[in-house]
């Protein structure tokens, strides 16, 4: 079974990119599958569903939804069922970028899941330690508080957990192979014992490239990769979905 492959562009890209690479890789063996999921800009969603994908089995992903359930007098955000609407499937949730530069929390990044649940969308929550987390040893209690929330959800459904230590993203530093099985091990244990009766996936993220892909594929209960700059290189997105 294919591994997952999510491309999350952040805020990425133009018309003349979405087109030429969307199009390419709508076309390709490698990439035309629906292990590979596209994180776009909103924007762009809409075009890439009903234009350029309308024959692909590549799927798509928001970047992330608005933890206010209805709509409503709320300028500039967009929930879970016009997502929907708009063909996508996938949320990231609780991103490290938004969790350190917007300042979300627990309370709010547990109300977007439960949104998405709401949606029949599939939340991409992330989780991930600061390096002085990773120093003092502490990560994997980090890593437990972050996850600790999502008990309070009554209907939980199926969910994919993302791995993305916050000092590996977009640094090129990456965490030795046994490091990630350490954390993929105990994420898979923690949300197994909680969770057990719904589809669990954990992923990594952190500074994944076409080099690396191969090794940190083949880890033992690693469902995929999200992936951040290198998906924005097609040469190399298409090498890592080879490795899939």
């Amino acid at each position: 079974m294919k591994k997952l492959v999510i491309a999350n562009w952040k805020m990425n890209g133009d018309l003349n990119k979405i087109n030429a690479d969307l199009g390419y890789y709508a076309n390709l063996p490698d990439t035309n599958g629906s292990n590979v999921i596209l994180a776009l800009p909103y924007i762009y969603i809409v075009w890439a569903k009903q234009r350029l994908l309308v024959n692909s089995q590549i799927k798509l992903a928001a970047q992330d939804l608005s933890h206010y359930r209805n709509c409503g007098a709320y300028t500039g955000k967009i929930n879970g069922e016009m997502l929907k609407d708009a063909g996508v499937e996938y949320v990231i949730i609780g991103h490290s970028e938004r969790r350190s530069l917007i300042g979300e929390n627990g309370p709010i990044l547990i109300h977007k899941v439960r949104n998405a649940f709401d949606s029949n969308l599939t939340p991409i929550f992330c989780v991930g330690e600061p390096l002085s987390a990773r120093s003092d040893g502490s990560y994997l209690q980090f890593i437990e508080l972050q996850l600790s929330g999502l008990e309070d959800i009554q209907n939980f459904k199926d969910i994919i957990i993302a791995y993305e230590p916050c000092w590996s993203i977009g640094t090129g530093k990456l965490p030795t192979l046994a490091e990630i099985q350490e954390v993929t091990n105990f994420i898979n244990q923690y949300m197994q014992k909680r969770f057990g009766y719904v589809k669990i996936s954990v992923l990594y993220g952190g500074s994944v490239t076409g080099q690396n892909a191969r090794d940190i594929l083949s880890l033992n209960g690693l469902g995929g990769v999200l992936v951040g700059g290198s998906s924005l290189k097609v040469d190399d997105f298409v090498a890592i979905c080879s490795k899939a």
